[in-house]
């Protein structure tokens, strides 16, 4: 059960992590990313309490995530389950989510699709 609460936690702020810092990767945190990733999250906190989660939202512009802490935080996530086909749909999902907050503004960067695609390869050599 502990484990359970302690994947729970690691998933909405894996989920704010990343959405924040593939919204933010071109360098304009749209609106509208910016609302998509904040509603996603309130779907996600109803399970626990996510005040860190808001606070991270709250101060995106002052916060930086970088490419290998999304990349260390979603390997040490995966970690937490055996089944191969649970890592993969984990995968699966952020990969949806992480497409859906790129094309949340109407804007597909260069550097978004750049990200995810360095995202993706490195979580395949894991």
């Amino acid at each position: 059960m502990e484990q359970d609460t302690r994947a729970i936690e690691l998933i909405v702020k894996l989920v704010a992590k990343t959405g924040l810092y593939f919204s933010c990767v071109d360098g304009v945190y749209d609106d509208s990313e910016r609302r998509f990733v904040e509603n996603y999250i309130g779907q996600l906190s109803r399970v626990g309490d996510a005040t860190e989660v808001k606070d991270m939202i709250e101060h995106a512009l002052e916060q930086h995530f970088t490419h290998d802490e999304i990349v260390a935080d979603t390997r040490e996530l995966l970690s937490m389950f055996a089944s191969p086909n649970d890592r993969q749909a984990i995968v699966m999902a952020l990969f949806q989510f992480v497409n859906s907050v790129i094309k949340a503004d109407g804007v597909e960067h260069p550097a978004e699709k750049e990200a995810l695609i360095r995202w993706a390869e490195a979580l395949r050599e894991s």
